[in-house]
Protein backbone atom coordinates (compact mmCIF):
# COMPACT_ATOMS: atom_id res chain seq x y z
CA UNK A 1 0.00 0.00 0.00
CA UNK A 2 0.69 3.57 -1.02
CA UNK A 3 0.00 6.65 0.10
CA UNK A 4 -3.24 7.94 -1.81
CA UNK A 5 -2.45 11.68 -1.95
CA UNK A 6 -1.01 11.88 -5.50
CA UNK A 7 -4.52 10.76 -6.66
CA UNK A 8 -6.74 12.54 -4.10
CA UNK A 9 -4.97 15.51 -6.28
CA UNK A 10 -5.88 14.05 -9.47
CA UNK A 11 -9.41 13.57 -8.82
CA UNK A 12 -9.99 16.72 -7.48
CA UNK A 13 -8.39 18.71 -10.37
CA UNK A 14 -10.06 16.28 -12.88
CA UNK A 15 -13.46 16.98 -11.36
CA UNK A 16 -13.18 20.77 -11.66
CA UNK A 17 -11.88 20.75 -15.11
CA UNK A 18 -14.67 18.47 -16.23
CA UNK A 19 -17.10 20.40 -14.94
CA UNK A 20 -15.74 23.71 -16.06
CA UNK A 21 -15.58 22.03 -19.18
CA UNK A 22 -19.32 20.98 -18.84
CA UNK A 23 -20.67 24.05 -17.95
CA UNK A 24 -18.73 25.78 -20.74
CA UNK A 25 -19.98 23.51 -23.41
CA UNK A 26 -23.75 24.24 -22.44
CA UNK A 27 -23.12 28.16 -21.98
CA UNK A 28 -21.77 28.08 -25.89
CA UNK A 29 -24.42 26.71 -27.33
CA UNK A 30 -22.46 23.93 -28.33
CA UNK A 31 -25.38 21.34 -27.08
CA UNK A 32 -27.75 22.50 -30.03
CA UNK A 33 -25.39 22.97 -32.85
CA UNK A 34 -23.51 19.80 -32.18
CA UNK A 35 -25.57 17.22 -30.77
CA UNK A 36 -29.63 18.44 -31.16
CA UNK A 37 -29.23 20.82 -34.35
CA UNK A 38 -27.47 18.65 -37.01
CA UNK A 39 -30.15 16.57 -39.87
CA UNK A 40 -28.08 13.54 -39.17
CA UNK A 41 -24.63 12.67 -37.50
CA UNK A 42 -21.86 10.23 -37.95
CA UNK A 43 -22.07 7.83 -35.42
CA UNK A 44 -18.85 5.23 -34.95
CA UNK A 45 -19.43 2.27 -36.60
CA UNK A 46 -19.42 -0.02 -33.55
CA UNK A 47 -21.62 1.91 -31.36
CA UNK A 48 -24.37 3.09 -34.26
CA UNK A 49 -26.83 1.10 -32.52
CA UNK A 50 -26.78 3.76 -29.42
CA UNK A 51 -30.07 6.18 -29.91
CA UNK A 52 -29.39 9.93 -30.73
CA UNK A 53 -30.81 11.80 -27.50
CA UNK A 54 -33.50 14.00 -28.17
CA UNK A 55 -33.98 17.76 -26.13
CA UNK A 56 -35.17 15.81 -22.99
CA UNK A 57 -32.68 12.97 -23.27
CA UNK A 58 -29.52 15.07 -24.17
CA UNK A 59 -30.43 17.35 -20.59
CA UNK A 60 -30.06 13.80 -18.88
CA UNK A 61 -26.58 13.43 -20.53
CA UNK A 62 -25.42 16.91 -19.23
CA UNK A 63 -27.04 16.45 -16.49
CA UNK A 64 -25.16 13.10 -15.63
CA UNK A 65 -21.88 15.16 -16.81
CA UNK A 66 -21.90 17.40 -14.14
CA UNK A 67 -23.27 15.39 -11.31
CA UNK A 68 -20.92 13.14 -12.19
CA UNK A 69 -18.15 15.63 -11.90
CA UNK A 70 -19.80 17.15 -8.54
CA UNK A 71 -19.27 13.43 -7.46
CA UNK A 72 -15.48 13.79 -8.50
CA UNK A 73 -14.73 16.72 -7.17
CA UNK A 74 -16.31 15.64 -3.57
CA UNK A 75 -15.83 12.30 -3.35
CA UNK A 76 -19.69 11.80 -2.25
CA UNK A 77 -21.02 8.76 -4.05
CA UNK A 78 -17.87 8.36 -6.00
CA UNK A 79 -18.00 5.47 -7.70
CA UNK A 80 -21.22 5.79 -8.96
CA UNK A 81 -20.93 9.39 -9.77
CA UNK A 82 -17.38 8.34 -11.47
CA UNK A 83 -19.57 5.47 -13.76
CA UNK A 84 -22.20 8.33 -14.42
CA UNK A 85 -20.18 11.13 -15.87
CA UNK A 86 -17.75 8.36 -17.81
CA UNK A 87 -21.03 6.89 -19.26
CA UNK A 88 -22.55 10.45 -20.00
CA UNK A 89 -19.70 11.89 -21.42
CA UNK A 90 -18.90 8.78 -23.46
CA UNK A 91 -22.38 8.70 -25.01
CA UNK A 92 -22.05 12.55 -26.67
CA UNK A 93 -18.88 11.21 -27.65
CA UNK A 94 -19.60 8.60 -29.79
CA UNK A 95 -22.40 10.42 -31.49
CA UNK A 96 -20.48 12.08 -33.95
CA UNK A 97 -17.05 11.23 -34.95
CA UNK A 98 -17.07 14.86 -36.52
CA UNK A 99 -16.70 16.35 -32.76
CA UNK A 100 -13.71 13.88 -32.24
CA UNK A 101 -11.01 14.73 -30.23
CA UNK A 102 -8.09 13.30 -28.26
CA UNK A 103 -8.46 14.96 -25.44
CA UNK A 104 -12.04 13.40 -25.05
CA UNK A 105 -10.80 10.08 -25.39
CA UNK A 106 -8.16 10.66 -22.50
CA UNK A 107 -10.76 12.28 -20.58
CA UNK A 108 -13.47 8.91 -21.03
CA UNK A 109 -10.39 6.78 -19.95
CA UNK A 110 -9.39 8.72 -16.83
CA UNK A 111 -12.65 8.67 -15.41
CA UNK A 112 -13.23 4.77 -16.38
CA UNK A 113 -9.86 4.33 -14.29
CA UNK A 114 -11.20 6.40 -11.10
CA UNK A 115 -14.40 4.09 -11.38
CA UNK A 116 -11.92 1.71 -9.98
CA UNK A 117 -9.79 3.25 -8.02
CA UNK A 118 -9.96 3.89 -4.31
CA UNK A 119 -9.69 7.74 -4.49
CA UNK A 120 -12.20 8.38 -2.72
CA UNK A 121 -11.50 6.34 1.31
CA UNK A 122 -11.41 8.32 4.24
CA UNK A 123 -7.87 6.96 5.38
CA UNK A 124 -6.22 7.56 2.44
CA UNK A 125 -4.36 4.48 1.26
CA UNK A 126 -4.45 2.77 -2.05
CA UNK A 127 -2.30 -0.31 -3.52
CA UNK A 128 0.54 0.93 -5.49
CA UNK A 129 -0.78 -0.43 -8.11
CA UNK A 130 -3.63 1.98 -8.69
CA UNK A 131 -1.16 5.21 -8.63
CA UNK A 132 1.24 3.18 -10.94
CA UNK A 133 -1.88 3.08 -13.76
CA UNK A 134 -2.20 6.69 -14.02
CA UNK A 135 1.20 7.57 -13.98
CA UNK A 136 1.34 5.05 -17.22
CA UNK A 137 -1.92 6.31 -19.08
CA UNK A 138 -0.45 9.98 -18.33
CA UNK A 139 3.13 9.10 -19.75
CA UNK A 140 1.63 6.42 -22.23
CA UNK A 141 0.20 9.91 -23.67
CA UNK A 142 3.23 12.04 -23.80
CA UNK A 143 5.69 9.44 -25.26
CA UNK A 144 3.01 8.49 -28.14
CA UNK A 145 2.63 11.27 -28.82
CA UNK A 146 6.11 12.14 -29.30
CA UNK A 147 6.76 9.22 -31.46
CA UNK A 148 3.91 10.10 -33.62
CA UNK A 149 5.90 13.58 -34.57
CA UNK A 150 8.71 11.30 -35.88
CA UNK A 151 7.84 11.49 -39.76
CA UNK A 152 9.12 13.84 -42.48
CA UNK A 153 6.48 16.31 -42.65
CA UNK A 154 6.83 16.96 -39.12
CA UNK A 155 11.07 17.16 -38.74
CA UNK A 156 11.85 17.86 -42.15
CA UNK A 157 9.25 19.68 -43.52
CA UNK A 158 8.27 21.62 -40.14
CA UNK A 159 4.99 21.10 -41.19
CA UNK A 160 1.93 21.99 -40.55
CA UNK A 161 3.68 24.21 -37.76
CA UNK A 162 5.24 26.29 -40.65
CA UNK A 163 1.53 26.98 -42.05
CA UNK A 164 -0.16 27.86 -38.86
CA UNK A 165 2.70 29.71 -36.94
CA UNK A 166 2.69 32.98 -39.35
CA UNK A 167 -0.78 33.42 -38.45
CA UNK A 168 0.20 34.22 -34.85
CA UNK A 169 2.66 36.81 -35.82
CA UNK A 170 0.61 39.63 -34.26
CA UNK A 171 0.73 38.44 -31.01
CA UNK A 172 2.73 40.65 -28.06
CA UNK A 173 6.33 40.50 -27.62
CA UNK A 174 6.71 36.88 -28.97
CA UNK A 175 4.67 37.17 -32.17
CA UNK A 176 7.39 38.53 -34.80
CA UNK A 177 9.48 35.05 -34.24
CA UNK A 178 6.73 33.18 -36.14
CA UNK A 179 7.24 34.86 -39.40
CA UNK A 180 10.66 32.59 -39.26
CA UNK A 181 10.65 29.19 -40.57
CA UNK A 182 13.09 28.77 -38.31
CA UNK A 183 10.96 29.03 -35.64
CA UNK A 184 8.45 25.98 -37.02
CA UNK A 185 11.49 23.60 -37.20
CA UNK A 186 12.68 24.78 -33.57
CA UNK A 187 8.68 23.87 -32.79
CA UNK A 188 8.80 20.91 -34.36
CA UNK A 189 12.01 19.18 -32.84
CA UNK A 190 10.95 21.11 -29.48
CA UNK A 191 7.89 19.38 -29.44
CA UNK A 192 8.73 15.90 -30.19
CA UNK A 193 11.82 16.14 -27.48
CA UNK A 194 9.53 17.39 -25.11
CA UNK A 195 7.05 14.59 -25.80
CA UNK A 196 8.91 11.62 -26.06
CA UNK A 197 11.03 12.70 -22.73
CA UNK A 198 8.40 13.57 -20.97
CA UNK A 199 7.33 10.38 -19.04
CA UNK A 200 11.04 9.92 -17.88
CA UNK A 201 11.39 13.67 -16.50
CA UNK A 202 8.54 13.08 -14.55
CA UNK A 203 9.47 9.87 -13.05
CA UNK A 204 13.40 11.39 -11.97
CA UNK A 205 13.48 12.44 -8.62
CA UNK A 206 16.21 15.21 -9.45
CA UNK A 207 14.77 16.76 -12.56
CA UNK A 208 10.87 16.60 -12.06
CA UNK A 209 10.24 19.97 -10.37
CA UNK A 210 12.65 21.53 -13.11
CA UNK A 211 10.64 20.18 -15.90
CA UNK A 212 7.31 20.89 -14.99
CA UNK A 213 7.90 24.04 -14.85
CA UNK A 214 8.80 23.61 -18.29
CA UNK A 215 5.68 21.58 -18.74
CA UNK A 216 3.19 24.34 -17.75
CA UNK A 217 4.71 26.75 -20.46
CA UNK A 218 4.54 24.43 -22.96
CA UNK A 219 0.85 23.64 -22.68
CA UNK A 220 -0.13 27.36 -21.78
CA UNK A 221 1.74 28.24 -24.63
CA UNK A 222 -0.13 25.53 -27.17
CA UNK A 223 -3.30 26.55 -25.83
CA UNK A 224 -2.52 30.18 -26.92
CA UNK A 225 -1.81 29.74 -30.06
CA UNK A 226 -3.51 26.94 -31.26
CA UNK A 227 -7.44 25.60 -30.37
CA UNK A 228 -7.00 22.99 -28.13
CA UNK A 229 -9.73 23.91 -25.79
CA UNK A 230 -8.97 22.03 -22.17
CA UNK A 231 -6.80 19.79 -23.14
CA UNK A 232 -3.27 21.86 -21.99
CA UNK A 233 -5.28 22.23 -18.37
CA UNK A 234 -6.26 18.81 -18.32
CA UNK A 235 -2.24 17.79 -19.19
CA UNK A 236 -1.29 20.17 -16.66
CA UNK A 237 -3.15 18.60 -13.37
CA UNK A 238 -2.42 15.30 -14.55
CA UNK A 239 0.99 15.38 -14.20
CA UNK A 240 1.05 16.05 -10.57
CA UNK A 241 0.32 12.76 -10.03
CA UNK A 242 4.01 12.27 -11.05
CA UNK A 243 4.84 14.18 -7.54
CA UNK A 244 5.26 12.10 -4.40
CA UNK A 245 2.42 12.30 -1.32
CA UNK A 246 4.20 14.37 0.56
CA UNK A 247 4.30 17.63 -1.84
CA UNK A 248 0.49 17.30 -2.28
CA UNK A 249 -0.08 16.93 1.51
CA UNK A 250 1.92 20.40 1.53
CA UNK A 251 -0.44 21.97 -1.14
CA UNK A 252 -3.70 20.93 0.59
CA UNK A 253 -2.37 22.17 3.99
CA UNK A 254 -2.75 25.57 2.59
CA UNK A 255 -6.54 25.47 2.22
CA UNK A 256 -9.39 25.17 4.97
CA UNK A 257 -9.40 21.94 7.16
CA UNK A 258 -12.14 20.49 4.82
CA UNK A 259 -9.97 20.52 2.24
CA UNK A 260 -7.22 18.82 3.84
CA UNK A 261 -5.93 15.32 2.64
CA UNK A 262 -7.77 12.43 4.88
CA UNK A 263 -4.56 10.78 7.01
CA UNK A 264 -2.73 8.19 5.32
CA UNK A 265 -3.28 4.08 6.99
CA UNK A 266 -0.88 1.06 5.94
CA UNK A 267 -4.36 -0.87 6.28
CA UNK A 268 -5.67 -2.50 2.60
CA UNK A 269 -4.39 -4.85 0.24
CA UNK A 270 -4.23 -5.12 -3.39
CA UNK A 271 -6.91 -7.49 -5.57
CA UNK A 272 -5.59 -9.78 -7.20
CA UNK A 273 -8.36 -8.85 -9.98
CA UNK A 274 -7.32 -5.46 -10.32
CA UNK A 275 -3.69 -6.37 -11.34
CA UNK A 276 -5.25 -8.69 -13.70
CA UNK A 277 -7.41 -5.75 -14.93
CA UNK A 278 -4.35 -3.41 -14.79
CA UNK A 279 -2.31 -5.68 -16.92
CA UNK A 280 -5.63 -6.44 -19.39
CA UNK A 281 -5.80 -2.34 -19.84
CA UNK A 282 -2.25 -2.02 -20.16
CA UNK A 283 -1.46 -4.25 -23.05
CA UNK A 284 -4.86 -2.72 -25.04
CA UNK A 285 -3.38 0.62 -24.98
CA UNK A 286 0.36 -0.10 -26.06
CA UNK A 287 -1.09 -1.92 -28.80
CA UNK A 288 -4.34 -0.49 -29.75
CA UNK A 289 -2.41 2.91 -30.86
CA UNK A 290 0.05 1.01 -33.22
CA UNK A 291 -3.01 -0.69 -35.66
CA UNK A 292 -2.03 2.05 -38.22
CA UNK A 293 1.12 -0.39 -38.63
CA UNK A 294 -1.54 -2.75 -40.89
CA UNK A 295 -2.18 -0.31 -43.76
CA UNK A 296 0.24 0.93 -46.33
CA UNK A 297 0.21 4.20 -47.75
CA UNK A 298 0.27 7.26 -45.95
CA UNK A 299 -1.42 7.29 -42.40
CA UNK A 300 -2.28 11.06 -42.60
CA UNK A 301 -3.55 10.41 -45.80
CA UNK A 302 -6.23 7.22 -45.47
CA UNK A 303 -6.48 7.77 -41.85
CA UNK A 304 -6.90 3.56 -41.08
CA UNK A 305 -5.70 3.82 -37.57
CA UNK A 306 -5.70 7.36 -36.90
CA UNK A 307 -7.99 8.12 -34.68
CA UNK A 308 -7.37 6.82 -30.75
CA UNK A 309 -3.65 7.22 -31.55
CA UNK A 310 -2.51 9.87 -29.56
CA UNK A 311 -1.32 12.12 -32.80
CA UNK A 312 -2.08 15.72 -31.71
CA UNK A 313 -2.18 18.27 -34.43
CA UNK A 314 0.08 16.75 -36.82
CA UNK A 315 -1.67 17.51 -40.26
CA UNK A 316 -3.57 19.92 -41.87
CA UNK A 317 -5.66 18.49 -44.75
CA UNK A 318 -8.00 20.73 -46.03
CA UNK A 319 -10.40 19.37 -48.46
CA UNK A 320 -13.53 20.22 -51.00
CA UNK A 321 -16.36 17.21 -52.11
CA UNK A 322 -19.17 17.44 -54.73
CA UNK A 323 -21.32 14.77 -54.03
CA UNK A 324 -23.41 12.91 -56.99
CA UNK A 325 -26.10 10.62 -56.64
CA UNK A 326 -27.79 8.31 -59.66
CA UNK A 327 -31.42 6.49 -59.50
CA UNK A 328 -32.10 3.30 -61.55
CA UNK A 329 -33.20 5.66 -64.43
CA UNK A 330 -29.79 6.65 -65.11
CA UNK A 331 -30.68 10.43 -63.91
CA UNK A 332 -27.69 11.76 -62.20
CA UNK A 333 -27.56 15.17 -60.15
CA UNK A 334 -25.39 16.58 -57.15
CA UNK A 335 -26.42 17.32 -53.92
CA UNK A 336 -26.10 20.29 -51.81
CA UNK A 337 -24.18 19.44 -48.79
CA UNK A 338 -25.14 22.26 -47.03
CA UNK A 339 -29.11 20.83 -46.94
CA UNK A 340 -27.48 17.90 -44.84
CA UNK A 341 -24.52 18.90 -43.24
CA UNK A 342 -23.42 21.78 -40.97
CA UNK A 343 -20.27 23.77 -41.87
CA UNK A 344 -17.97 21.94 -39.17
CA UNK A 345 -19.54 18.68 -40.71
CA UNK A 346 -18.68 19.18 -44.44
CA UNK A 347 -15.53 20.23 -43.01
CA UNK A 348 -14.66 17.05 -41.67
CA UNK A 349 -16.36 14.72 -43.43
CA UNK A 350 -14.84 16.09 -46.66
CA UNK A 351 -11.18 15.07 -45.76
CA UNK A 352 -11.88 11.37 -43.74
CA UNK A 353 -12.59 8.78 -45.95
CA UNK A 354 -15.00 6.19 -43.89
CA UNK A 355 -16.85 9.89 -43.14
CA UNK A 356 -17.20 10.29 -46.98
CA UNK A 357 -18.60 6.60 -47.26
CA UNK A 358 -20.92 6.81 -43.95
CA UNK A 359 -22.59 10.12 -45.40
CA UNK A 360 -23.19 7.83 -48.69
CA UNK A 361 -24.82 5.28 -46.78
CA UNK A 362 -26.82 7.58 -45.20
CA UNK A 363 -28.04 9.69 -48.22
CA UNK A 364 -28.85 6.09 -49.84
CA UNK A 365 -31.10 4.96 -46.73
CA UNK A 366 -33.00 8.59 -46.41
CA UNK A 367 -34.07 8.58 -50.30
CA UNK A 368 -35.10 5.35 -49.91
CA UNK A 369 -36.81 6.05 -47.36
CA UNK A 370 -38.46 9.24 -47.88
CA UNK A 371 -38.39 8.86 -51.34
CA UNK A 372 -38.79 5.18 -52.47
CA UNK A 373 -35.68 5.76 -54.94
CA UNK A 374 -32.64 3.33 -54.66
CA UNK A 375 -29.63 5.61 -55.28
CA UNK A 376 -25.76 5.08 -55.99
CA UNK A 377 -23.43 7.90 -54.40
CA UNK A 378 -20.44 8.65 -55.70
CA UNK A 379 -17.61 11.56 -54.49
CA UNK A 380 -15.01 14.13 -56.50
CA UNK A 381 -13.19 15.38 -53.70
CA UNK A 382 -9.59 17.11 -53.90
CA UNK A 383 -7.45 17.51 -50.54
CA UNK A 384 -4.20 18.93 -50.02
CA UNK A 385 -1.74 17.04 -46.99
CA UNK A 386 0.04 19.67 -45.28
CA UNK A 387 0.79 21.93 -47.87
CA UNK A 388 1.26 19.85 -50.57
CA UNK A 389 -0.18 20.62 -54.29
CA UNK A 390 -4.32 19.84 -54.14
CA UNK A 391 -4.91 15.91 -55.46
CA UNK A 392 -7.90 13.92 -56.33
CA UNK A 393 -8.06 12.16 -52.67
CA UNK A 394 -10.81 8.87 -53.66
CA UNK A 395 -11.69 7.06 -56.79
CA UNK A 396 -14.63 9.35 -58.13
CA UNK A 397 -16.71 7.05 -59.81
CA UNK A 398 -16.84 4.27 -56.80
CA UNK A 399 -20.22 4.07 -55.59
CA UNK A 400 -19.69 4.80 -52.13
CA UNK A 401 -22.61 3.64 -50.40
CA UNK A 402 -21.67 0.29 -51.27
CA UNK A 403 -19.09 0.46 -49.38
CA UNK A 404 -18.98 -0.70 -46.22
CA UNK A 405 -16.69 1.11 -42.85
CA UNK A 406 -14.77 -1.99 -41.71
CA UNK A 407 -10.98 -2.27 -40.56
CA UNK A 408 -10.05 -3.38 -44.25
CA UNK A 409 -7.74 -1.34 -46.56
CA UNK A 410 -9.77 1.35 -47.78
CA UNK A 411 -8.50 0.61 -51.37
CA UNK A 412 -10.61 3.30 -52.93
CA UNK A 413 -8.68 6.27 -51.39
CA UNK A 414 -6.35 7.16 -54.39
CA UNK A 415 -2.46 7.02 -53.47
CA UNK A 416 -0.77 10.25 -51.89
CA UNK A 417 1.35 12.26 -54.56
CA UNK A 418 -0.39 10.74 -57.21
CA UNK A 419 -1.07 14.16 -58.45
CA UNK A 420 -3.98 14.81 -60.78
CA UNK A 421 -4.42 18.43 -61.28
CA UNK A 422 -7.84 19.65 -61.98
CA UNK A 423 -7.16 20.53 -66.14
CA UNK A 424 -5.61 16.61 -66.32
CA UNK A 425 -8.82 15.27 -64.49
CA UNK A 426 -11.05 16.81 -66.90
CA UNK A 427 -9.40 15.00 -69.75
CA UNK A 428 -9.47 11.78 -67.63
CA UNK A 429 -12.80 12.08 -66.40
CA UNK A 430 -14.40 9.82 -69.44
CA UNK A 431 -11.80 7.03 -68.26
CA UNK A 432 -12.81 6.94 -65.03
CA UNK A 433 -16.20 6.73 -65.81
CA UNK A 434 -15.75 3.92 -68.15
CA UNK A 435 -13.67 1.91 -66.12
CA UNK A 436 -16.00 2.33 -63.46
CA UNK A 437 -19.54 0.67 -62.72
CA UNK A 438 -21.09 3.77 -62.45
Amino acid sequence: MTDGAPIFTLRRLFGLIVLFSTIRFIYYGWVDCQILSPIITFPFEEFDFLPRPNYLGTCFLFLGMLLGGLSIVTGRLFKLGCTLFFVCFTYVELLDKTNYLNHYYFVSLLSFLLIFSSAHQEKYSIPKIQLNLFKFIIGLVYFLAGIAKLNQDWLIDAQPLAMWLPAHAELPIIGWLFKYKTTAYLFSWGGALFDITAPFFLLSKHFRKWFYGILVIFHILTWILFPIGIFPWVMICCATIFFPAEVHRKFWNIFPEALKLPKFSHQGSSHFLYKSFSIFFIVIQIVFPFRYLMYPGNLFWHESGYRFSWRVMLMEKPAWAKFYIKDSNGIEEEIILSDWLTRSQIKMMSSQPDMLVQFSRILKDKYLEIQGRDIKVRAEVWASLNGRRSQLFIEPFTDLSALKNTWAERDYVLPLDSVISPLEYKNLEPIFRKQSKW
